[in-house]
């Protein structure tokens, strides 16, 4: 499997601090259907925006998410500080682009997080990504990076979004092959 994510949020993240670059590509436990890792991360931000918010940029979670990617205020905080080098005021997660930015330079963060410690890993990635978003990097870790040692609603989470981002990536991938033989004339 190609990577999940996010090859254009990662050089945005490093901007303000100075680590040695990951490689944005590992093999994983499963595989489902990438296209290329641009419109594999896309598709699954969208799918991850549909739970959670069901696209409406105007909600507020039960303990305080804002928006599109239903983004807590520290989370908010650290990523608008490492994106745009100060913090940007929370009311901003309101804002449809900014919080699909923040959100995604988010799960680039996660992935991040998660690449050093593939040796650990109990699941693929995209599963330890969507944890790592639901629950918290520290609960997976916690975990030891075994999903079925995620409370329920974790894995639940896992599977709606999984799910979700298989049927965008075949609906995709199915305008794609209809493109290229219109284009091609077979």
């Amino acid at each position: 499997m190609a990577a999940v994510l996010l090859p254009f949020g990662i050089p945005v993240l490093r901007a303000h601090h100075p680590e040695p670059a990951l490689p944005l590509s590992r093999p994983a436990v499963h595989s489902f259907r990438p296209l290329d890792a641009e419109q594999n991360a896309l598709r699954l931000v969208d799918a991850i925006i549909q739970i959670e918010s069901h696209g409406n940029p105007r909600k507020i979670g039960r303990h305080g998410e804002r928006g599109l990617m239903q983004i807590k205020a520290g989370t908010w905080r650290d990523m608008t500080i490492r994106l745009f080098g100060k913090p940007l005021s929370f009311d901003r997660a309101f804002e449809p682009d900014l919080n699909r930015r923040v959100g995604t330079a988010y799960l680039a963060f996660l992935q991040e997080r998660l690449l050093p410690r593939q040796a650990e890993w109990q699941a693929d990635e995209r599963s330890l990504l969507l944890a790592a978003y639901n629950a918290g990097p520290g609960r997976l870790v916690q975990a030891g990076f075994d999903i079925t040692q995620m409370p329920r609603q974790t894995r639940d989470y896992i599977d709606r979004a999984s799910a979700l981002h298989d049927a965008y990536l075949g609906d995709l991938a199915a305008v794609v092959h209809q493109g290229l033989r219109a284009a091609t004339g077979i």
